[in-house]
C-alpha cells in the first residue's frame, strides 16, 4: 500500500479537550497535517502564543499547516473591524506557524457581490499571504456567489496570481451540482491547490439546508453514497498529490472520544485512498483451491511414543 499524508480539518479534530491534547491526538492518529480555525488562532494568541503551538505541532509530527477560514476579505460595506482583526491574526499566525496555506471563502450574503468585483481584493490578499510564506486558497460553497468549483476555478484563473489556488471539497463540489466529469473538465489543473474528503447521502436529508448538512452530515469517507475513490482519481488526474484533507462531522462521530474519532477518520480515509490506488491494477490472484499442507505447528501424531523407564523397559 502507498503511504499518504492526511490533514485533519478543524471540524475533524474539534473538541472540548485542551488544544495540546487535541494536537497530540491528531499526530497519534497518523495525520501529518492540521487545519486551525480562526477561533483556535484567537485563543492561542491570547493564551499560550503561536511559538508554543508551533512546538506542539512539531512534537506531534505535523508538517502541513492550514489556517482559516477568512470571510469578507473583499471591499464591502458589511466588513467589520472584527473581520479585519481576523485577517491580521490569520496572517500573523501564518508567519509564526510557517503555514502551508490560508483559506478564504466566497461571499455568502444575499444578494452577494459580483465575483468580478472581488478580483482585485483577491490579488491583494494573495500577495499578503505570499509575504508570510503561505498560499491563499479559495473554498467555494453552494450557497455563495461562487457556488460551483468550476466557477471558482475560473475566478482564481482570472485573478492570475501565482500564489492562489482552489480548495476542492467533496461535499461542496457534489452538492453544488458538479459531477466527476464536470470537475475533470471544468477545473484548470493550475488552480487546484487542496482537496478535502468526506462522504454523504444520496440527497440532503429532509429539514436540512445545504449549510446544515455541511456542518452535521459529513460522513466518513467510504461510509456514504458517493464515489470517493473516483473523486480522488479525478483530483490526481488534475495533478493533485498530497496532503488529503479529512473533514468528518456527524453527531455520532463528535460523540466519540477525540482519539477514537481521529483514528476512525484516518483509517476510513486510508481505505478509500487504497481503493483509488488499486483502480486499474492487475487483479489479485485467486486463492488456492487445493488443500493446504498441514503445518508443523498444527501437526500432532496420532500415537505418541511410550515413555521409557530408567530400566530400559516401557513405562
Amino acid at each position: 500500500m502507498i503511504e499518504h499524508d492526511l490533514l485533519a480539518t478543524s471540524w475533524t479534530w474539534d473538541g472540548d479537550e485542551p488544544i495540546d491534547e487535541r494536537v497530540r491526538a491528531v499526530g497519534d492518529a497518523g495525520f501529518a497535517g492540521i487545519s486551525l480555525a480562526l477561533d483556535d488562532l484567537h485563543e492561542v494568541r491570547a493564551t499560550i502564543g503561536f511559538a508554543t503551538l508551533r512546538r506542539m505541532l512539531d512534537d506531534a509530527g505535523i508538517v502541513w499547516i492550514q489556517l482559516g477560514t477568512l470571510g469578507n476579505w473583499w471591499t464591502c460595506t458589511s466588513r467589520t473591524t472584527g473581520e479585519d482583526a481576523d485577517r491580521g491574526v490569520l496572517l500573523e499566525a501564518a508567519a509564526s506557524l510557517r503555514a502551508w496555506q490560508v483559506v478564504a471563502r466566497a461571499d455568502v450574503t444575499l444578494p452577494g457581490v459580483s465575483p468580478a468585483a472581488m478580483l482585485d481584493d483577491w490579488v491583494v490578499l494573495a500577495t499578503q499571504a505570499e509575504s508570510v510564506g503561505a498560499q491563499l486558497v479559495l473554498e467555494p460553497e453552494p450557497w455563495s456567489n461562487l457556488p460551483t468549483v468550476e466557477r471558482a476555478s475560473r475566478f482564481v484563473a482570472a485573478a492570475g496570481h501565482q500564489n492562489s489556488g482552489l480548495l476542492l471539497d467533496a461535499m461542496h463540489a457534489l452538492r453544488g451540482g458538479s459531477t466527476l466529469a464536470s470537475i475533470r473538465q471544468g477545473i484548470a489543473p493550475s488552480t487546484l491547490a487542496a482537496v478535502e474528503l468526506s462522504d454523504g447521502l444520496l440527497s440532503t436529508p429532509s429539514g436540512m439546508t445545504l449549510a446544515d448538512e455541511s456542518r452535521d452530515g459529513r460522513y466518513l469517507p467510504g461510509a456514504g453514497a458517493w464515489d470517493i475513490p473516483g473523486f480522488i482519481r479525478v483530483a490526481r488526474e488534475l495533478g493533485y498529490d498530497e496532503p488529503w484533507g479529512v473533514e468528518v462531522r456527524t453527531p455520532a462521530h463528535r460523540a466519540l472520544p477525540i482519539a477514537d474519532a481521529l483514528r476512525t477518520a484516518a483509517a476510513a480515509t486510508r481505505a478509500v485512498l487504497d481503493a483509488a490506488d488499486a483502480y486499474g491494477a492487475p487483479a489479485a490472484p485467486a486463492m488456492p483451491t487445493s488443500p493446504a499442507p498441514t503445518s508443523a505447528v498444527d501437526y500432532e501424531p496420532q500415537h505418541r511414543p511410550r515413555r521409557e523407564t530408567g530400566s530400559g523397559t516401557p513405562a
